[in-house]
């Protein structure tokens, strides 16, 4: 974690071009250091925010706070939760096994 950050982007465990020809590298650059870098931007921003009342004793309209704060860690999430389940061709995935391949096969 950055010093004074509380969010940081994770990094990718593959290459921008490795996720070729299914998602192209600037596709992949964008999605990763723009849509969720704007999450975590927006996160630590708000927690910035909140600090910054709490020392100048500023009282803040804490449901619209609140709010984007959740759609920023959320987004966060998710997007954490997404890039580890993408993998290179042949690096990765398989065929689905278990009740996952009985419902596709169906």
């Amino acid at each position: 974690m950055e010093k004074g950050k509380f969010y940081v982007v994770p990094k990718l465990p593959y290459n921008y071009k490795d996720l070729m020809p299914q998602i192209s590298e600037e596709q992949l650059k964008i999605h990763h250091e723009k849509h969720h870098q704007g999450y975590v931007n927006g996160a630590n921003a708000i927690f910035e925010k909140l600090e910054k009342a709490r020392k100048d004793g500023v009282d803040l309209d804490i449901k619209s706070t609140l709010k984007a704060l959740s759609f920023n860690v959320r987004g966060h999430i998710l997007q954490s939760l997404f890039w580890p389940n993408l993998a290179p061709s042949g690096k990765g995935g398989g065929e689905p096994c278990g009740v996952l391949s009985s419902v596709i096969e169906k």
